[in-house]
């Protein structure tokens, strides 16, 4: 691909170009490799899920402090076919309390849908809590975990999820272009809601006049993707499951443990949850009065090299394998200058 794209790219390549990337998430979410489609992006699977789910006359449950892409798929089906979207409250730290998710699931429910990890706070739910209470009702469960997967340990089977969806640049380690599905077999008779000639079990078979989906998960699979993006995000994921994502799970935790402390030494406050239950490998960090949050991100990209970003009025740090201890302590010692504290 890299030296004659498509012209060296042949018909057998682009028919199996999504293999080696089913493999490696199948590996990583410890399900089968039949359970496992690839896509371009989150959104994608989530809007192909949406339609072909197409809950009506019922309502929806997820949260205010959802990732929009969580959310925005189900708002156009449920415009479409007379359904209600529930949204649970946040508090000012972006913080849901997960009773109130659960207080909005009721017996005409039809779909529970949530990130993982919410990207403003680092909030993590407990996936298994909220299959139950979705499954309980006759309700599905669908899981954006794009800002989790390849941090946190997933058991896709145990985490009890309907389908779980993720983009691949970020925790992952991949870039824009590429992302995974896993489509339990609940879901893997549905007439996906976005579909094109790969939709096809025989993608060179293509004839128009007749439409024979696969019998396993890449029936989500339904066009031509950024194959380099996909190899990639393999070989990326691959790494991961290498290194063990436990290990993974227990390095990204101790370098947030380093900056939680740094933090609060200094005074700063930190609205991410550090309760082992609810938290992550984000840490939100509130900037004192005085300090426009956009514009010490900017300085310490520009002045130091440090990477985070601003969500939500928040810096967000999010530390991960490729990160060392020392990094943290360049950091901390960084935003301190900054902030002159």
């Amino acid at each position: 691909m890299a030296r004659g794209g498509a012209a060296e790219f042949n018909a057998d390549a682009e028919k199996e170009g999504m293999i080696p990337l089913r493999k490696a998430t199948a590996n990583l979410l410890e399900c089968s490799f039949s359970d496992v489609c690839v896509s371009s992006s989150a959104t994608e699977l989530l809007s192909s899920l949406a339609w072909a789910i197409a809950p009506k006359n019922g309502n929806i449950v997820s949260t205010k402090a959802s990732f929009p892409s969580t959310v925005y798929p189900w708002q156009r089906v449920a415009d479409e076919f007379d359904s209600e979207i529930r949204l649970a409250p946040y508090d000012d730290n972006y913080y849901t309390k997960p009773k109130d998710i659960l207080n909005l699931i009721d017996n005409n429910t039809k779909v529970v849908t949530l990130s993982h990890v919410e990207y403003a706070c680092g909030q993590r739910y407990d996936l298994t809590v909220f299959s139950k209470a979705a499954h309980d009702v006759g309700a599905l469960f669908i899981v954006d975990a794009t800002q989790s997967m390849g941090m946190v340990p997933i058991n896709a089977k145990e985490a009890g999820a309907d389908a779980i969806v993720a983009s691949g640049y970020k925790w992952l380690r991949g870039t824009y272009g590429a992302a995974v599905g896993y489509i339990s077999q609940t879901l893997q008779s549905l007439y996906p809601g976005i579909i094109g000639f790969r939709s096809h079990k025989d993608i060179w078979n293509m004839k128009a006049e007749r439409l024979e989906f696969p019998d396993d998960a890449s029936r989500f699979e339904f066009t031509t993707i950024h194959f380099g993006a996909a190899l990639g995000l393999a070989a990326a994921i691959d790494e991961i499951t290498e290194i063990g994502i436990q290990e993974v799970w227990k390095h990204d935790i101790e370098l947030t443990n380093l900056l939680i402390e740094g933090v609060l030494e200094k005074g700063l406050e930190v609205a991410s949850p550090t309760s082992d239950e609810e938290r992550s490998a984000i840490v939100s960090i509130k900037m004192p009065t005085g300090f426009d949050t956009g514009e010490v991100v900017k300085q310490l990209q520009d002045e130091y090299g440090i990477l985070v970003t601003n969500r939500s009025g928040f810096l967000r740090v999010s530390p991960h394998i490729d990160n060392t201890e020392e990094e943290i302590t360049f950091f901390l010692e960084s935003l301190i200058e900054i902030l002159n504290i």
